[in-house]
Order: structure tokens, then sequence, then C-alpha cells
């Protein structure tokens, strides 16, 4: 499934609709891969096999809850300038410098009631629109009204990466540290082991040091599929980059909830400058938890 990415001046490009789908549950696990050192091996088997219980218990869990979607969005539109220095003037080929100068900038809000609901393997979300720009509103099943990316049912992100089947299909390493909220994290990038049409993510997971859950998810937006990293514009071919996080700081019954998700494209000049294309930020917040309990046990 696709959807469309729109900015003012530039033509209609099409990119990947994220899906963050319930998968179907599979027991065996593999631990890929050597890294660095006997220490971080061994906490890396740890990691692995604790992030992987959780996806399992949450795969397993009955989910019915609601909370405020809080979205502003920004859309930056620009045109192409050309410029030749000074010392370039008298040449007969003088070297023009490509530059690009902002039209306009503009930005939407809306506030929604978005609840999810999950019993046994089905899963449903709904959203009743609040609030668009200052205005009340109430709008029952709406649809997400931002331009591009949209993800579904976000708080399985982790199953993706992590969950015992998929982890057959990924190797791991660690790359670093950080710290989240206070939270101290171990960060491990997640990378495919060979091209394949379903679930074809690279990524980077920030796990919590002592209690080994998700704390963050990174996507790697270059090998979404329709992506492109170069788009055609009314200012020219312009090279664009894409970051796109969310972050899971709300906790329930040991389970995680997306707190923030952040979702940032980056237009690249030919001088090497970087300008904003385009800025969506979510937070998620008044969660009212009707139920977040475990349907069946699992050893």
């Amino acid at each position: 499934m696709f959807g469309y990415i729109y900015s003012k001046g530039m033509r209609k490009t099409k990119t990947c609709l994220l899906l963050v789908l319930f998968i179907p549950i599979m027991w065996d696990i593999c631990l890929p891969q050597e890294i660095s050192t006997e220490t971080d091996q061994a906490k890396l088997k740890t990691i692995l096999k604790q992030t992987a219980d959780y996806c399992e218990r949450l795969k397993r869990i009955a989910l019915d809850f609601i909370c405020h979607e809080n979205i502003q969005e920004e859309n930056y539109s620009y045109k192409k300038t050309e410029r030749i220095s000074p010392a370039d003037m008298a040449s007969a080929t003088p070297f023009k410098k490509v530059d690009l100068k902002l039209k306009g900038k503009r930005i939407h809000s809306w506030v929604y009631d978005y609840q999810m609901i999950k019993k046994g393997d089905t899963l449903e979300e709904k959203r009743i629109l609040l609030k668009e720009k200052d205005k009340e509103k109430h709008v029952e099943n709406a649809e997400l009204k931002i331009k591009a990316f949209k993800a579904k049912f976000l708080v399985y992100g982790p199953v993706g990466f992590l969950s015992r089947y998929w982890q057959r299909h990924f190797n791991y390493e660690i790359i670093g540290h950080d710290e989240i909220n206070g939270k101290k994290t171990i960060i491990i990038s997640a990378t495919p082991t060979e091209e394949r049409e379903e679930n074809y993510s690279f990524g980077k997971i920030w796990v919590d040091e002592q209690e080994f859950s998700i704390l963050k998810i990174e996507w790697d937006p270059r090998y979404i599929p329709g992506f492109e990293e170069k788009v055609t514009s009314g200012s020219g071919g312009i090279k664009r980059s894409l970051s796109w996080s969310v972050y899971y700081e709300v906790e329930k019954n040991r389970v995680r909830f997306p707190s923030r998700q952040i979702i940032e494209e980056t237009f690249l000049t030919e001088a090497g400058k970087e300008r904003p294309g385009y800025l969506v930020n979510f937070i998620y917040d008044n969660y009212r938890f009707f139920t977040v309990e475990v349907d069946v046990k699992y050893d």
C-alpha cells in the first residue's frame, strides 16, 4: 500500500505507507552474528532474548485504550536561485552557485481521540477529530489528515524487528549508548539478512539497559520501497533525506506505548546546505486504559 507526499512546488512523489502489522506467532529464535567482543556478544544475546520475550507477550495481550493524538505538520516551499561569485564575474565560464530560497511555510494542526482495540488476532484503529487548527470539531471515524508518511499500529513497532520469528531474518549489532528521559539505553542496529518484499526494514532500536524495554525505534527510510532520495520539482532536482523516529515512554502493565513520533524530511542543496522540507510532530498523551492484559500465558 502506498501514500503520497505533497510539497508546494513539487510534483506528487510516491512513497511507502509504513504498516506496523501484527505478525503471526513463530516460536523458533535465532541470535545471529558475532560482534567485536565476548562481553558485547553476551550482552547482545541477553538483549535479543529479553526483547523477543517482550514481543511475544505483546502479541498475546488484549488491548483497549484511548489517547489524544496531537499533531503539528509543517510544509516548506522553495524557489531555485543562481548566483555568480564576484571572483567569477570576469571568467568566460563563470561558476553559478545554486541555492534554495524559502518561498513559504504552511503549518497545520489537529487533535484526535485515537483508540486502538486488539482482541485475539483482530486489530482496529479509530479516530475522532476533536480540533483542526483552532476550531473545535467532532468527526467520528476520521481519517488522519497529514500529507505523507502514515503508520498504523505503532505500539507493535518492536515486533517487526525483535519478535522471535523476525529475529531469524535480521543481523544485529550494538552500535552505541544513549540516554532517554533519564534512562540509559543501548542502541542496536537491525539489518535484514537478505532482500525481501515483506518487512525489508533497516532500523535502530534504543533498549533500556536495566529493564530491556524498548524506548525508541528509528526507521531508515532509504530502504522503504518507493522512497526516492532525489525528486524533481519546480526548483530542479533536489536530494532529500528523511528521519523517522517513534518514542515509547508511556508504560502500563509492562507494556510500552507511543509518546512521540517525529518525521522530518530535509532537502540538500548543491552547496551541501540542509533546508527543512517537511516536518510532522505527534504527541500522544491523556492515555485512558480500559484493557491491558495477557490473553494467553506462555513459557
